[in-house]
């Protein structure tokens, strides 16, 4: 099982995923299990749970449309809209037959507004405002994080540090979630990828508050001669 986040916030749009994928016979390996698809004045990043075969395909085919709408580089001057990115990725999985063993979310950045968060699962598609869990993400010690700690108001900062937090602790608890961490920042139409470095960095300072403030649930809140709890 793998696991994908996308994360809104008040700068941008954050996308962390895992990088372990199980093959059909049990077996493991890792590779980067987010996509980029750079077109002018707007991109699409995606990430996924499911089926790893029916996520490039969707991929693939979203790009290749895309870039038709976008025409040739030399008349390369069209900015392809959010709409037309989720009429575009509505007719794919239309065409896939709605796959229901594969779950997307998909980042929409651009010069635009704002970045948009579009959602693939159990066969449709949707725009969400919210933290979005896909995979492993719906694990039951994921998602009670993730409904306590998140925020639409958290700044880049803090979506960075939850997004790879949420990550890090699905690969300590979920089977089939492992480390190397990925994270892409969608804040405008050109992508930031996180440093390994930043993404290690974060999660030792992430897991390192955790356990300090863990030990505080069992102090007493005031001094009193009363027994605690």
């Amino acid at each position: 099982m793998t696991i994908a986040v996308a994360l809104p916030c008040k700068e941008a749009l954050l996308i962390c995923a895992d990088e372990q994928v199980s093959g059909p016979n049990g077996e493991k390996y890792f590779e980067e299990r987010i996509s980029c698809v750079e077109l002018f004045g707007s991109v699409v990043v995606s990430s996924y749970g499911g089926v790893s075969e029916l996520w490039k395909e969707a991929t693939d085919k979203i790009g290749r449309r895309l870039l038709e709408l976008q025409g040739p580089e030399e008349e390369g001057d069209v900015c392809v809209t959010p709409q037309a990115i989720y009429d575009t990725a509505d007719e794919v999985f239309n065409g896939m037959g709605r796959p229901l063993n594969l779950q997307m979310v998909i980042g929409v950045g651009g010069v635009f507004d704002t970045p948009e968060l579009l959602v693939f699962d159990q066969g449709a598609i949707h725009r969400a405002t919210g933290i979005t869990c896909v995979g492993a993400g719906e694990s039951s010690v994921i998602r009670y994080l993730a409904d306590n700690l998140y925020s639409p108001s958290l700044n880049l900062e803090a979506a960075k540090n939850l997004g790879i937090y949420l990550i890090s602790k699905a690969a300590q608890y979920v089977n089939g979630v492992s480390a190397p961490i990925d994270a892409v920042v969608i804040a405008g139409h050109q992508p930031e990828w996180l440093g390994d470095t930043e993404i290690k960095e974060r999660e030792a300072a992430m897991l390192g508050r955790e356990k300090a403030l863990l030990k505080q649930i069992l102090v007493p809140p005031f001094s009193s001669s009363a027994s605690w709890p």
